[in-house]
C-alpha cells in the first residue's frame, strides 16, 4: 500500500485528474455487503482538493468501497457559500479518487432548498437561505467573503491538492425584510439583519459547522422561527432521532414532529435511504441547548417537503448587537460501526479527530460489542440524558453502557 501511495504522490502533478482504474463510471451503488467495513484505519485519512473559481471540490475515503465527494459553492436563491452537493463514488483503493469533481454515482445531499440559516421575521416573512423577499424576486442575503484554508494555510490559488485538513471561513449578510425601499417600481433590500459567520471543517465523512449571527438591525425585530441546522438528504426511507420520538428506524411516511417538553434531550436526527445514512448532530451549546424554544414548541420537524430540521428559536425579539450561535456536525456513512436492537454506533470526525457516536435505542445495562479497531482510550465529548459510560478505555468490545431509555453520547477517540 505504501508503494501505491508513493506512486500517486509522485505523479500527482501530471496525472491528477486521471480516472481511477478500478472505478466504475456511472455505477449504481448497492447496499453494504459483509466484506465491507467501517474501519477507517484501513483507509487513507488524506483528502483530495480541487479549486476551480468559486467551486471547492473535496474527496475522501468513506469506506472500503466508496469515496465521499463534497462540492462547496455559492448556491440557493441568495447565493450564499455553503456545501451544495454531497455524493459517493465507487473506489476500493487506499487513497481517495484523483478527481474529486467527478459526478457522483449517487447524490446524498443537495442544497436545492435551505441548507442553513433562514429566519422568519414576524410580520415580514422569510429571509436568508433559499428565501427571496415576499415578492419572490428580491434577494434577502448575499455572500460577503469566503476563505479556503488547507492544512492551516489560506489558499488563494486554483489547482489540485492532497491535504490532511480542510477549513472554510464564510461571511454572509442576511438582509432585513422589515426595511425595504422601492426604486423604479422594484423592491430593494439593503439594510442588514445579521452578519452570519460560518466555520466549516471537513474531514473524512464529516462536515463540522460552527455558526454565529450578529444582529445589525436598527429597530427590534421578532424572530418567529429559526431552524439553523437543516438537512437536504435525498430519497430518505427511514428516520431515527437520538433522544427523540423515533428511537429506532421509522418509515418516512410515519415521521412528523414532536415537542421539546416531551423530548428535551433530542440532539440528533438520522436519515437513511437505500444507499447510505446521514446524521445531523447538534451540540449542547448555544442555541443547541434549546433555551430559545418553550416546552410547547416543536423541537424537530421531519418529512417536510423532503427536508428535516432542528428548531432553535421561536418568537424571540432581537436588537442590534445581539449574538446567537450553534455548533453541529453532519456525518455520512454506509456501514455503522455496530448496530442491533439496542444500539446504533457510527464513526465521524470532530476537529479532525476520529469520533464515535453512540445511541441507545432503549434502556440498556450491558456491554456494547465494538470491533477491535476502536480499542483504546477515549474522552466523553458530551452525553445526553442519563446515559452512563464506564471508564475511559475499551478493549475487545468491553464498553459498559447504561441508560433508562433512548439517548446518546459522543466519544473522542484518543
Amino acid at each position: 500500500m505504501r508503494f501505491i501511495w508513493i506512486i500517486w504522490f509522485c505523479l500527482q502533478s501530471t496525472f491528477m485528474w486521471a480516472c481511477s482504474a478500478n472505478s466504475t463510471n456511472g455505477a449504481v451503488p448497492a447496499g453494504p455487503n459483509e466484506e465491507e467495513t467501517a474501519d477507517t484505519l484501513k483507509l487513507s485519512r488524506q483528502m483530495r482538493v480541487l479549486i476551480k473559481g468559486e467551486n471547492l471540490y473535496i474527496g475522501a475515503r468513506l469506506d472500503t468501497s466508496y469515496d465521499i465527494l463534497y462540492w462547496f459553492k455559492k448556491c440557493m436563491f441568495n447565493n450564499l457559500y455553503t456545501f451544495y452537493q454531497v455524493g459517493i463514488y465507487p473506489n476500493s483503493d487506499f487513497m481517495p479518487l484523483s478527481d474529486p469533481s467527478i459526478k457522483p454515482s449517487h447524490i446524498l445531499n443537495l442544497a436545492f432548498s435551505d441548507n442553513i440559516s433562514p429566519f422568519s421575521i414576524s410580520g415580514y416573512g422569510w429571509c436568508g437561505g433559499n428565501h427571496p423577499y415576499v415578492d419572490n424576486i428580491t434577494p434577502t442575503g448575499y455572500n460577503i467573503t469566503y476563505q479556503i484554508i488547507l492544512d492551516g494555510k489560506p489558499c488563494t490559488d486554483e489547482g489540485a491538492f492532497l491535504v490532511n485538513k480542510v477549513e472554510l471561513l464564510v461571511e454572509n449578510c442576511i438582509l432585513n425584510p422589515a426595511v425595504v425601499q422601492q426604486i423604479d417600481g422594484k423592491n430593494i433590500l439593503e439594510s442588514p439583519l445579521t452578519i452570519e459567520t460560518v466555520r466549516y471543517q471537513i474531514k473524512g465523512n464529516s462536515i463540522e459547522v460552527k455558526l454565529m449571527h450578529e444582529f445589525k438591525n436598527e429597530k427590534p425585530v421578532t424572530v418567529q422561527t429559526y431552524y439553523g441546522m437543516q438537512s437536504m438528504f435525498m430519497d430518505e426511507v427511514y428516520t431515527m432521532t437520538i433522544g427523540g420520538a423515533y428511537s429506532n428506524w421509522t418509515q418516512q411516511n410515519g415521521v412528523s414532529t414532536f415537542n421539546k417538553g416531551a423530548y428535551p434531550d433530542m440532539c440528533c436526527f438520522l436519515e437513511k435511504n437505500h444507499v447510505a445514512s446521514q446524521a445531523s448532530y447538534l451540540f449542547n451549546t448555544g442555541l443547541g441547548m434549546h433555551n430559545d424554544i418553550s416546552d410547547e414548541d416543536i423541537i424537530f420537524i421531519g418529512n417536510s417537503n423532503g427536508k428535516s430540521y432542528h428548531k432553535l428559536i421561536s418568537n424571540k425579539e432581537f436588537v442590534k448587537g445581539d449574538k446567537i450561535e450553534w455548533e453541529g456536525v453532519y456525518v455520512w456513512f454506509r456501514t455503522p460501526v455496530f448496530e442491533n436492537e439496542q444500539f446504533l454506533c457510527f464513526e465521524g470526525n470532530i476537529e479532525g479527530n476520529r469520533t464515535l457516536f453512540i445511541q441507545t435505542k432503549k434502556g440498556v445495562d450491558t456491554v456494547l460489542p465494538l470491533p477491535e479497531y476502536t480499542n483504546g482510550r477515549f474522552r466523553i465529548l458530551e452525553s445526553r440524558g442519563d446515559i452512563k459510560i464506564e471508564g475511559n478505555t475499551f478493549y475487545e468490545g468491553k464498553l459498559k453502557v447504561k441508560s433508562n431509555g433512548s439517548t446518546g453520547c459522543v466519544l473522542l477517540l484518543q
